[in-house]
């Protein structure tokens, strides 16, 4: 690739070419960034541009520069990729080519203590960031600072992020009521050579609409500043590697902002049960509302006399991504109005789809493909087990969980199910319902009918399981009885595949048969849970067998089976693959014919045979990340040929096992997953330094990471009081139903008076700040205070590798620590609250006493809503050694294990064996005793299967099967080489 030359504008020119260029992609939020390395003393024009060019580029393997621009010492912008490209800002925020990010970079190190952030550069960020906004009518808080999305203190920790935002505020009114001028003719109209300034406009057009592909990048640009990966952007492109390619980029529906506008009068998107927020269609109560009051009403009134509304509820499958979600319901919301009926199609993202992928690629191994008898016996075993093992049940289970959150009170289910009961109480004469769930939509429907039940919804004339991933205990308990009694719904119907179809189809070509047989054997809490689209699951249970009709007599219920021998009328399906029904044009109209009441012959508009035009491969169902590897994250198995076997290499199935560090691993369920990870090492006074705090926040930060949270880390001077108030706060009182918060912190505890007499022992625990000498301490009345705002159904838990962490959450316990000599080889966490500290915390408390009120603490222990894991006993010190400490070591230990699953007490459990019976502190589990069986580090409601104990014997059991399976597998394609030889 030829080194490009870019193009450096004054603000001016910027203003002009943001309204002037061509955007096909839509901007969503605007990121900022620093470089770090160079520093604003090593910029040297254009060479310095160059150089992040190559780094980026023949280092990182990326198509081009990492951001849209970047920003100069001096206050100009330099151009970089094209603007309708998405950046490589950061893992998991780059958006698509479809939408995303306008990224930046200033140049300059601006941590605190190191290069000011001022002057012309500033005043230029902060334009650009208002100006991009205002282009596409964004609030100022779409600002993210890359520390918001990563562990990196990017921008720089010394740019403080409200202040930039309120100055964001500012500039928003200043360019509202400001005639500024605008676009090329506004330029032109203040510069001397208009003809020139058209000519920069248009040479600036034509160099960031060069690079035209389309490419998402792995990575996280902020990984080249960092302090142990940066080299000198400076350098040579000589000294750089060449690495793999960039991966291609995926998601994006490619259905074009008037589709997309058309489309929204039938589409309720969902993230995680809540409306989605994000991604590339968004929405909103308000736009429920639209539906229900204005959309549904024309229907209706453009009706012929006496006609009904025929009004259908569609979920998908929970392996769809949001992308496809799209495209699916685009396929057939104009066949379905076409055939006067009037859909609404939940797009429910689940967070879930993308670890199933990689689930199964890890599963897979190095194994190569057997025939479908042979992996009966060796390679499909052999995923069951390693899906087990490698989360899968925590993984389809937190898919489920979505699909209950949605219609639990809060839920964008439960919100449409109160406006459906509504409009049917205006309307119920001139309205029938109907519902229809693919594959885990009927997860979906097993709540959002009751939920419409419960309400006073009349009842929905038909519902219609397409390949039904729900459980049969789960279909019973929701649906059976009321169904048996006419009272949710008044005809069901399941189409799916017999036992032959179902064991011939596969997952991803990696697994030999079909979705709900990986369900079945590998993804629910126990082996062989029967799921409701088994032909086996459906015969072999008793009410089933009768409610459908499945023993010789009529049932309530019919299942339609496919292949069917016929591809027209009421009970014809063709689908060869689970995946394959809502585009498979005989079940699509036989389904069409059921809900509308027709008979085998009756004429309808049919659905669009082929409408599909290629097959759809289960990988391509996903809206893979930005940082997915390049291409399909499966390879495709090749044709089943035992003479083409070779021996099944087992080291890189697990490795990571062996190792003994767990993968990183999808949530279960839930919402968002947050963490706030805070180290104290570089306290003013020597008398108090550590040398294990920064260390053990990194280490958390990165764990926590690997468990799907989003991580801010606070380390030495960034950890004053009021840091930490403000971000304990910010994290409380911005959590909702379903989320899950971590926060860790590592530094000096103590003990000093209690000023306002709410403690039993009269004295207050606290953390130490690195401004605590001052007075500024944490103290547990402090903590308290923010916990007490904690939402009801939020999971807080905190990891405090401190003295006197025993008890800083709650009523305290208050006991001296131990006065024993320490170790020689280890220090403690802990500060000896002399004369002036105590009159220190009192000036600070200004005579006014702690914040929080006596009632804070009522109840104690019981009454507690959040969970804390504690380094040591009241009456213990928390130690470090060799550069950590002692209960942060352990803890990681057990937390980065393969084996998971643990309760909030197995995991205490686990760290208190790593001590051993010789342990210098013993870690304490402070919570409410009903949160001790809680799953660790997940949304309340999940309780662990080994709540007992630190020992899940279901994954303990299965991944000692795995050595077992392998050689089985090992020794049947020995045998089958042989007997092809």
């Amino acid at each position: 690739m030829p080194t490009p030359t870019f193009q450096r504008l004054d603000l001016a020119q910027f203003e002009a070419l943001l309204n002037k260029f061509p955007f096909t992609r839509k901007v969503n939020a605007v990121h900022m960034h620093h470089t770090w390395r160079p520093r604003r003393i090593d910029f040297r024009g254009h060479d310095t541009i160059v150089s992040m060019w190559r780094h980026h580029t023949q280092v990182n393997g990326w198509s081009n520069i990492a951001q849209h621009l970047t920003i100069d010492p001096d206050g100009f912008v330099w151009l970089g990729r094209n603007w309708n490209v998405a950046p490589a800002s950061a893992a998991g925020h780059n958006g698509s080519s479809a939408a995303g990010p306008f990224m930046f970079e200033m140049v300059g190190d601006f941590d605190t203590g190191r290069e000011p952030f001022n002057g012309a550069q500033k005043e230029a960020a902060l334009r650009v960031v208002a100006l991009v906004q205002r282009r596409f009518g964004l609030r100022p808080a779409t600002l993210r600072f890359h520390n918001m999305m990563s562990s990196k203190t990017c921008p720089g920790s010394g740019i403080d992020y409200d202040a930039t935002l309120d100055a964001v505020e500012q500039l928003h009114a200043q360019l509202d009521t400001a005639s500024t001028p605008g676009g090329a003719r506004g330029l032109a109209a203040l510069s001397p050579f208009p003809d020139e300034q058209d000519l920069v406009l248009r040479q600036a057009i034509e160099a960031l609409t060069r690079l035209t592909d389309a490419q998402g990048e792995r990575g996280d640009v902020e990984q080249d500043h960092s302090e142990d990966e940066c080299r000198d952007c400076q350098d040579s492109p000589s000294a750089a590697t060449a690495t793999t390619a960039t991966s291609a980029a995926r998601g994006g529906s490619g259905l074009d902002a008037a589709t997309l506008a058309a489309m929204r009068p039938h589409l309720v998107n969902l993230r995680s049960g809540v409306f989605s927020a994000d991604g590339e269609f968004k929405s909103t109560p308000q736009d429920v509302d639209a539906i229900f009051e204005q959309h549904l009403p024309r229907a209706l009134a453009a009706l012929p006399n006496g006609g009904k509304l025929q009004l259908l509820f569609y979920a998908h499958g929970g392996l769809v991504s949001e992308a496809n979600g799209l495209r699916g319901a685009h396929r057939h919301i104009g066949w379905w109005g076409k055939n006067a009926v009037y859909p609404i199609y939940f797009i429910w993202e689940t967070s879930f789809f993308e670890t199933i992928g990689q689930l199964l690629s890890r599963a897979r191994g190095g194994t190569r493909a057997a025939t479908r008898d042979l992996a009966d016996y060796t390679t499909d075993p052999l995923i069951e087990t390693a899906a087990r093992v490698l989360q899968g049940p925590r993984i389809w289970g937190g898919m489920k969980w979505s699909a209950e959150r949605a219609s639990q009170p809060g839920g964008a289910a439960d919100y449409v199910a109160q406006k459906l009961k509504a409009f049917c109480d205006k309307h119920a004469a001139a309205v029938e319902l109907h519902a229809i769930g693919h594959s885990a939509g009927s997860i979906f429907h097993a709540h959002f009918l009751p939920a419409c039940h419960a309400l006073g919804v009349p009842v929905f004339k038909t519902l219609q399981l397409l390949a039904p991933a729900v459980r049969v205990d789960t279909f019973k308990r929701q649906l059976l009885a009321g169904l048996a009694q006419g009272q949710m719904a008044a005809n069901v119907s399941v189409f799916t595949m017999n036992r032959d179809y179902e064991r011939s189809d596969d997952c991803a070509r990696v697994y030999r048969k079909s979705l709900l047989y990986l369900i079945f054997h590998a993804l629910e809490d126990e082996r062989r849970t029967p799921i409701l689209g088994l032909e086996e699951c459906l015969r072999g249970d008793v009410e089933l067998k009768a409610f459908f009709g499945l023993g010789g007599s009529a049932g309530k219920g019919e299942v339609v089976w496919s292949k069917s021998p016929s591809d027209t009328g009421r009970s014809a399906s063709r689908s060869a693959t689970h995946g394959g029904f809502d585009d498979d044009a005989p079940t699509m109209n036989s389904v069409a014919r059921r809900l509308l009441g027709f008979a085998d012959a009756h004429p309808i508009d049919n659905f669009p045979d082929g409408s599909r035009a290629v097959e759809r491969d289960w990988v391509d169902e996903v809206d893979w990340p930005a940082d997915w590897p390049t291409g399909h994250a499966v390879a495709a198995l090749p044709a089943p040929a035992a003479a083409a076997w070779g021996p099944v290499s087992t080291a890189a199935a697990w490795s990571t096992a062996a190792a003994g560090k767990a993968p990183p691993i999808a949530p279960t369920g839930g919402g968002r997953r947050i963490a706030l990870c805070m180290g104290v090492d570089a306290y003013p006074d020597p008398r108090h330094r550590l040398a294990g705090c920064t260390n053990d926040a990194k280490a958390w930060a990165g764990a926590l990471a690997d468990y799907g949270f989003e991580v801010r880390l606070l380390l030495d001077a960034q950890v004053t009081r009021a840091a930490m108030d403000s971000e304990l706060r910010r994290l409380v009182m911005q959590a909702r139903a379903g989320d899950v918060i971590a926060v860790q912190y590592a530094g000096h505890g103590t003990h000093v008076d209690d000023l306002d007499g709410d403690e039993v022992d009269g004295q207050d625990e606290a953390l130490c700040p690195v401004d605590f000498a001052s007075g500024a301490l944490y103290i547990d009345d402090d903590i308290a205070e923010v916990l007490a705002l904690l939402p009801e159904g939020v999971n807080l838990t905190l990891f405090m590798d401190c003295c006197h962490s025993g008890s800083n959450t709650r009523f305290a316990v208050g006991l001296q620590p131990g006065a024993a000599s320490l170790p020689a080889d280890a220090k403690a966490r802990y500060v000896e609250p002399d004369a002036a500290l105590q009159q220190a915390h009192a000036r600070f408390r200004g005579g006014a006493g702690s914040r929080a009120s006596r009632t804070t603490h009522a109840g104690g222990q019981e009454q507690m809503r959040h969970v804390k894991f504690a380094a040591c006993k009241d009456a213990e010190v928390a130690l470090e050694s060799a550069g950590s400490g002692e209960f942060t070591r352990r803890a990681l230990r057990v937390l980065q294990r393969p084996r998971q699953g643990l309760s909030n007490d197995g995991f205490l459990q686990a760290v208190l064996a790593e001590f051993g019976s010789a342990a210098r502190q013993n870690p304490l589990l402070d919570c409410a005793k009903p949160a001790r069986g809680q799953a660790l580090l997940q949304p309340l409601g999940y309780v662990a299967a080994g709540a007992a104990g630190a020992r899940d014997p279901e994954f303990s059991s299965d991944a000692g099967l795995v050595p077992a399976v392998v050689a089985l597998a090992e020794a049947v394609q020995l045998l089958s080489r042989k007997l092809s030889s």
